[in-house]
């Protein structure tokens, strides 16, 4: 193999692509790795976000062989990095008849670049395909999550997280995630079960923190604050506890532990 294509490896090993690509660029179109080194080129373009000059690259190698997933996968990713949606629709329409609609991880590039593109509703249909094949794939799970987000559909967001906990074992950091999403479609209650049940993996002040963010939402959400008489403090609990009460049963005003408080 040419020493310019090895040095180039070496350096492409090291995630240094720009020096690695000089190498690449010093090895002549009659060596007979020259398709080998384009592969490399087309990628360290690709992570030095040069996506012009890997278009060039792939479109060249594609007119040999219009019909390579790999390349057709990364023409697409350069098309919409390049903001080419019409023609990163079109080469995807190619791909998706070209995978094997039993592969759940390329249904899920194909539903990934459909919701990269605005068009949601493909972006759910090949995501639901993959979940199909795998109930339990928690990246598709992830990003059924993400389209139910961009499509503002509480139902979707909280079944992923609901799902996503039962994937995960409702322990660990993972369930930070499956906190967020509860949060987001405002299921207090089981963001208030899901630290409860990260008490023995957090440490408190940790604990503390997310039952301020769950305090500080409830606020927003129902669009009050809660006053406490005469500088007293209770704690973050009794706090929840309070706008729970006034959410559930409209107790706007009383005393706790010995403090008066308005919620107002």
């Amino acid at each position: 193999m040419n020493s310019k294509i090895k040095k180039g490896r070496v350096k492409f090993n090291d995630a240094n692509y720009e020096e690695a690509l000089k190498y690449f660029n010093q090895v002549s179109e009659d060596d007979e790795d020259y398709t080998y080194v384009i592969i490399f080129k087309i990628t360290c373009l690709m992570e030095l976000e040069r996506y012009d000059k890997a278009l060039f690259l792939i479109e060249s190698l594609l007119r040999e062989d219009p019909e390579d997933e790999l390349l057709l996968y990364e023409k697409i990713r350069c098309h919409i990095a390049l903001g080419e949606n019409d023609e990163a629709l079109s080469t995807l329409k190619i791909f998706e008849n070209l995978i094997s609609v039993d592969d759940k991880r390329m249904l899920l590039c194909v539903s990934k670049f459909y919701k990269l593109l605005g068009d949601y509703e493909n972006a759910l249909k090949y995501c639901n395909g993959a979940l199909k094949i795998d109930g339990n794939f928690e990246d598709a799970v992830r990003e059924k999550s993400l389209i139910g987000i961009c499509l503002n559909d509480y139902e979707i967001i909280n079944s992923s997280a609901d799902k996503l906990s039962q994937i995960i074992g409702g322990h660990g950091m993972g369930m930070i995630s499956v906190f967020l999403l509860k949060l987001y479609v405002s299921r207090f209650d089981d963001c208030i079960s899901i630290i409860e049940d990260l008490g023995s993996d957090f440490k408190d002040e940790s604990i503390q923190l997310l039952k301020s963010i769950v305090y500080k939402e409830l606020c927003e959400n129902l669009d009050v604050d809660l006053h406490i008489s005469d500088g007293a403090e209770i704690s973050i609990d009794d706090a929840i506890g309070l706008l729970k009460d006034y959410d559930e049963n409209g107790v706007d005003k009383g005393i706790i532990n010995g403090a008066k408080f308005k919620i107002m």
